[in-house]
């Protein structure tokens, strides 16, 4: 795999499996331990996009956090199949605050 050329998703074997079918290399990893080493192997791999259910936001917030300072991997926070808590929303709000300095979704803009 090529610097940048990737998408890979982590998640519970019943959302990762549309993914599968459409070629991505997806990861079900079997505890916290297991997902924030398959989160390090795909960034280190070359991954240009990571995609994680909410499921493991908070096992993966650290290494989701030291992504975000840097351009690849790219880190997306899906609902899992369970549906969604909401939190996907509030990692890409923080994401795009942090890269360009202001909250632009902010209600008092």
């Amino acid at each position: 795999m090529t610097e940048g050329s990737s998408i890979a998703f982590i998640g519970d074997a019943d959302s990762v499996l549309g993914f599968r079918a459409l070629g991505v290399r997806a990861e079900v990893p079997a505890g916290p331990e297991q997902a924030v080493q398959a989160f390090r192997a795909l960034a280190s791999s070359g991954a240009s996009v990571i995609v994680v259910t909410e499921d493991y936001l908070d096992v993966l917030r650290e290494e989701i956090d030291l992504a975000a300072g840097k351009p690849v991997p790219a880190v997306v926070v899906l609902p899992g199949v369970r549906g969604s808590k909401g939190r996907g929303g509030e990692t890409i709000r923080g994401q795009i605050t942090r890269a360009v300095g202001v909250d632009l979704m902010a209600d008092d803009r």
